[in-house]
């Protein structure tokens, strides 16, 4: 043990014995590590939030700062952008210099900066104070899980990371809920002026209850990697963020992703020769951690489509307010309260792998059930499925987690939570986009195809008649009213291709999920030695 790792943080030395006491000890009644939890799902549930509830403000900002559609999706692109560029890079300076001094100084940016976008006067500073919250906000996800992991002993890190998988996965199915119900009745600032008293409180929690963590004083710094990572993920980001406008054809989406992609070969050529990488690409050599990031990523796509395709559903097709499509989408959410402690106690009972199982299981099911989505649908059927996709969420996502980190030496807990969240925030970046121009594409053959279909037999040739008859009888088959019709006739063939294209893209998602449980099999339950078996000072 190096001198850094045997000194507690004031200096004084201490006995290998001693992490291992304080986990028993008990402060305000209750153990060391869930005071550790509660402290750092503030910073986590706030990073979270933040990806999606400033998504249901963009129209209210673009009418306040009179911006273009393309100056107002940099809010969303440069925190996201920020926010990936950080990741790797607060990753190494957790490691080097103490989780805890480097998560707060986070959640103090992320606090600063939420306050600042609060106060912005234009779409410019809007767009400067979002980079520095996404600055802020690239650390908190990963070294809070790193945090959380370390203080827990093997044989509970399934509770462990059911708790912090509360904040994770509860914020984005708020996020749209809430946001919009600020806009709607208060002020688009408070989005921004609500993290504040929130950080502040995180901010006092972790200075009192957290430890500073194992510092490795030899880590250095890997300036290629650093320098090739960002150029990687900001292209690769950046270009996938356009396609949903521009096209994934387009010259410039085309252009960001070759270049991405060649900054990627580079990155990878680089970390596998470097001996401290800041990306170790050497974890993909782990079965489990491979396989633990692939499921990992049909269960983001699964949770990120459906928060995208229903609130979409809902709204454009069925022509619910954002208000009341947050109120079908809101007993899901609140399932997940329910099925993360279940799924903790069964990782740790049983294992990860068969919480994974389970979940994928109930995820599959629920997917498939949407794709049969219509456009009479009653709304509480679609909760019912909702709420399924919930339970199967909780079980998997997070056991998932337990399995990758599990293979991660402990002196890089830090950077590898920060990589493994790096590959997943990019996924999320990508499947927004994607999916916008999967359902777009998908819509266009579709409406075709029904408008070849609509015959004599067909629902709409039936009431395309009667509304031709009921004018006839009244005298009123006036040219007007012809060209009234054949635009109800053209709304109508639009909304059921839509559907349709929604049903694809849910499917497609069912089928993500079906590989991912085929992968699940091959997936071992981690060792019992794994890292962060010991307790951090």
């Amino acid at each position: 043990m190096s001198t850094a790792e045997a000194l507690q943080p004031d200096g004084q030395a201490s006995s290998p014995r001693a992490p291992r006491q304080r986990l028993g000890q008990n402060m305000l009644g209750l153990e060391y590590k869930w005071l550790v939890t509660i402290a750092v799902i503030f910073g986590l549930f706030m990073a979270v939030l933040d990806q999606t509830v400033v998504n249901i403000a963009l129209p209210k900002l673009q009418a306040v700062f009179g911006a273009t559609l393309n100056d107002i999706q940099w809010v969303i692109t440069a925190y996201t952008l920020a926010q990936t560029v950080s990741v790797p890079l607060f990753g190494y300076l957790a490691d080097r210099f103490g989780t805890k001094w480097i998560y707060m100084v986070s959640l103090a940016l992320f606090t600063i900066a939420s306050m600042l976008c609060g106060i912005s006067w234009s779409v410019s500073s809007m767009i400067f104070f979002r980079i520095l919250q996404g600055l802020g906000g690239g650390a908190l996800l990963p070294i809070g899980i790193a945090q959380v992991y370390a203080v827990f002993p093997p044989a509970e890190r399934g509770r462990s990371q059911a708790a912090i998988g509360v904040p994770v996965l509860l914020a984005p199915a708020l996020g749209p809920t809430l946001g919009g119900y600020i806009v709607q009745y208060f002020s688009w600032r408070l989005i921004f002026y609500i993290n504040v008293p929130i950080g502040i409180i995180g901010l006092f929690m972790c200075f009192v209850l957290l430890r500073r963590g194992r510092v490795n004083a030899q880590a250095r710094l890997d300036v290629l990697g650093l320098t090739l990572s960002t150029l990687t993920f900001s292209s690769l980001v950046y270009g996938v963020g356009e396609a949903a406008s521009d096209g994934w054809a387009s010259g410039k989406v085309l252009g960001f992703g070759l270049f991405g992609l060649l900054c990627l070969i580079a990155l990878i050529f680089v970390e596998l020769r470097t001996a401290d990488p800041l990306l170790d690409f050497s974890l993909y050599k782990s079965w489990n951690w491979s396989s633990a990031y692939l499921i990992t990523i049909a269960i983001t796509f699964a949770l990120f489509g459906a928060l995208f395709l229903v609130p979409q559903y809902l709204q454009v097709l069925r022509g619910l307010s954002p208000e009341q499509a947050g109120l079908v989408l809101l007993p899901s959410s609140l399932v997940t309260l329910v099925a993360l402690p279940i799924s903790g106690f069964a990782t740790d009972r049983f294992g990860p792998k068969w919480s994974i199982f389970i979940g994928l299981v109930a995820l599959g099911i629920a997917s498939y059930l949407l794709s049969g989505l219509t456009l009479t649908t009653p709304t509480r059927l679609i909760q019912l499925w909702l709420i399924g996709r919930s339970i199967g969420i909780g079980f998997a996502s997070q056991p998932a987690s337990v399995i990758a980190l599990s293979d991660v030496p402990r002196a890089k807990l830090a950077r590898g939570s920060s990589f493994f969240t790096l590959q997943r925030q990019v996924a999320s970046a990508f499947i927004t986009s994607f999916l916008a121009t999967y359902v777009k594409n998908r819509t266009i053959p579709h409406y075709a195809h029904l408008a070849e279909q609509t015959t004599q037999a067909s629902p709409l040739y039936t009431y395309m008649s009667g509304v031709v008859g009921q004018a006839a009888a009244q005298g009123r088959w006036t040219l007007p009213v012809q060209a009234q019709v054949l635009r109800q006739v053209a709304i109508q063939l639009r909304l059921q291709a839509t559907v349709l294209a929604f049903r694809d893209a849910l499917m497609l998602i069912t089928g993500l999920i079906i590989v991912a449980f085929v992968l699940a099999f091959f997936v071992g339950n981690p060792r019992a030695s794994g890292a962060g078996a010991e307790i951090t000072e």
